[in-house]
């Protein structure tokens, strides 16, 4: 009996410090997250390797690790975060996305072993998200999406979608008309402005719905219309500044397919660069860089080689080795912070 009481206390006087040492573990990681923001991701490993290697059962610091990697250790630390704490929704929504990314990397080589391995590994992972949390939005439009865009052949199943969409239908009516747009847009006569105009009429003019309607006009190239829905919401909430990237992207995607106004589209896309870059909003390191590295890259196409020099100069110094790929770069919030979004992989907007 005395040999129980002597090992409760001790169990009760190691307590505090193992909080302690679990308070600095979480500070170290997200210290490790800051500096991954600012683009010193070595140094954000190193930290996360030392955490492991101290205590490899720490989820939070395997899942940190898996989006501060970028080679196929990424599915090796998210396993692991998972194993330690199976139920995370956030780890399993970053998993589904590894998984669909995969699948959609080997649809690009007609892979089609791999495109069905993974696409049934990312329907599974959703479906694990959905037995925990069954009003889990963000999982229900990602399977709507896959089982919706795909054909037969790759894992499609419209049957399935609407499944899944009468599910959102009655949760929420943003989501489902994402849903409904995702399986009309099969059909040759769709009309997407129209969809979100009528849903507006409905449903009020909310920013989040003008978001939808300026992206369905950016989709069929009506760039004015949809820069004048942006505004709108910008006017509402100055943080939505980013949404002249979207705007200067369709521009940029324009110029891409070359012809007569290519150097007018290539102008477009600079002078929306330029409406984020001189907004007064705080900007986060990894996108500023973006903007300028892209900058740089047009000018140097247009033989303006200095002012090139002077944009790519800007851009690795704020992120040495800053995103060079057309899509807006996405900042992640902290590990400890629950939060995620599906963004389809099926369309630019």
């Amino acid at each position: 009996m005395k040999k129980i009481e002597t090992y409760l206390l001790i169990v009760l006087l190691m307590q505090p410090v193992f909080l302690v040492y679990c308070q600095n573990n979480t500070n170290k990681i997200l210290k490790a997250y800051e500096l991954r923001m600012e683009g010193r991701s070595e140094e954000a490993i190193n930290v996360l390797s030392e955490i492991i290697e101290s205590d490899s059962t720490n989820a939070m610091a395997h899942f940190e690790m898996a989006r501060s990697l970028d080679n196929d250790q990424k599915t090796y630390h998210i396993t692991k975060a998972l194993f330690y704490d199976p139920e995370n929704l956030m780890y399993k929504f970053y998993q589904a996305n590894l998984q669909m990314l995969e699948a959609y990397k080997a649809m690009k080589t007609d892979h089609k072993e791999s495109i069905t391995k993974n696409l049934n590994l990312c329907k599974e992972t959703l479906k694990s998200i959905i037995a925990i949390k069954p009003d889990c939005k963000e999982s229900l439009l990602f399977l709507i999406d896959i089982y919706g865009s795909l054909p037969e052949d790759m894992g499609g199943n419209m049957d399935m979608a609407k499944t899944y969409l009468k599910t959102l239908n009655s949760l929420d009516p943003l989501y489902a008309a994402q849903g409904e747009v995702i399986l009309k847009s099969k059909e040759l006569d769709f009309d997407r402005i129209n969809y979100w105009e009528t849903y507006i009429a409905v449903n009020g003019e909310s920013n989040e719905a003008l978001i939808k309607l300026g992206k369905a006009c950016l989709m069929t190239n009506h760039r004015d219309k949809a820069q004048a829905c942006f505004n709108k919401v910008i006017q509402r909430d100055a943080e939505q500044v980013i949404l002249h990237l979207d705007v200067a992207r369709s521009h940029l995607y324009e110029a891409m397919r070359g012809g007569e106004n290519r150097d007018e589209e290539l102008t477009k896309f600079k002078e929306n660069i330029h409406l984020y870059l001189n907004t007064e909003m705080e900007k986060p390191r990894l996108i500023e860089a973006w903007c300028y590295g892209w900058l740089g890259m047009v000018e140097a196409r247009q033989g303006n080689h200095k002012l090139a020099d002077e944009y790519n100069a800007k851009a690795e110094k704020l992120i040495p080795n800053y995103p060079k790929f057309t899509a807006i770069p996405t900042v992640d919030q902290p590990p400890n912070e629950v939060t995620y979004q599906y963004k389809t992989y099926f369309s630019p907007f």
